[in-house]
């Protein structure tokens, strides 16, 4: 294509685009007066037409009202009602104004599924955030990798790798999991309070991650407390509080004896997997030995 021929085709793209332009800021009208039809002009968004043009007077046109409003060019009778209102678990993100209609978009911790704003999906222990929710889209979860945990059931935590207990220094006395970190101690902890006190600290999140009938859990609580205390109507919630608060007055004696309270109850899998976990940190005692 020459130059001349390039201009001649810029020239007319212009042209049909001025036209293309102009025809949404127009429109046809039939003056009752005269019988002609005419080329009338449209009101701008926040406006709306109040009287037709003429023949010797142009289109007249009103501002909206509050609670009104329009959003383009128009010969509108008069402006649209803001009709949208927030639901359920929605805020507010741009308010109605004469340019347009009010926004609702989920809250925080929220997405939009099927019109209604639903809570992002929480990652179990072991799993953890790959993609963050938005107000579009849920929450997407992964299974941790390789030395790597999650301990929590969150919406928003990635997984954590596990402590490097070596480069800090440190004495591993427990091999973390998906859903534990690596149990690590100096060899100054272990000679003044000894392997069993420290692996007392991540009992509590070890009973909460097991799997257990609520009728066994309630029988090992009621073997913790006073036999006074009743457990029947305790939630699961409720139980591992008191669980939690047995293990933080529990000596050394009283926690050797929880995987024979555990079989009392019937709950043998767990006892097994205590017992594993008391011998392993009992035998990496290693640094004790070499003072």
């Amino acid at each position: 294509m020459d130059l001349r021929s390039l201009l001649i085709s810029l020239l007319l793209f212009e042209a049909a685009s001025a036209v293309s332009a102009n025809a949404h800021r127009t429109y046809q009208h039939v003056d009752e007066a005269t019988g002609r039809t005419l080329t009338c002009d449209r009101c701008p968004a926040g406006t709306h037409m109040r009287a037709h043009c003429t023949a010797t007077r142009r289109t007249q046109c009103s501002p909206c009202a509050p609670h009104h409003f329009t959003q383009h060019w128009n010969y509108l009778p008069k402006c649209l009602y803001c009709s949208a209102f927030c639901g359920e678990n929605q805020v507010v993100v741009r308010e109605c104004s004469p340019l347009h209609n009010r926004e609702c978009a989920c809250k925080p911790g929220y997405y939009l599924r099927a019109d209604f704003c639903v809570k992002h999906t929480e990652c179990p222990p072991g799993f953890g955030v790959s993609l963050p929710g938005t107000a579009e889209r849920n929450t997407q979860c992964e299974r941790c990798p390789h030395r790597s945990y999650s301990a929590t059931t969150s919406s928003r935590d990635t997984c954590t790798p596990h402590t490097n207990c070596t480069a800090h220094g440190l004495q591993l006395l427990l091999r973390g999991s998906k859903k534990r970190n690596n149990l690590c101690a100096s060899c100054e902890d272990l000679q003044h309070r000894g392997a069993l006190m420290i692996l007392k600290q991540i009992l509590p999140d070890f009973f909460a991650h097991q799997k257990k009938k609520m009728t066994k859990l309630a029988q090992f609580v009621r073997h913790l407390l006073p036999v006074d205390k009743e457990v029947a109507h305790l939630c699961h919630k409720q139980l591992l509080s008191h669980i939690s608060e047995w293990i933080q007055d529990a000596g050394q004696d009283r926690l050797r004896c929880l995987p024979a309270m555990l079989r009392a109850s019937r709950l043998h899998r767990v006892a097994c997997k205590l017992e594993r976990m008391i011998m392993t940190v009992e035998m990496s005692g290693d640094c004790i030995n070499s003072h």
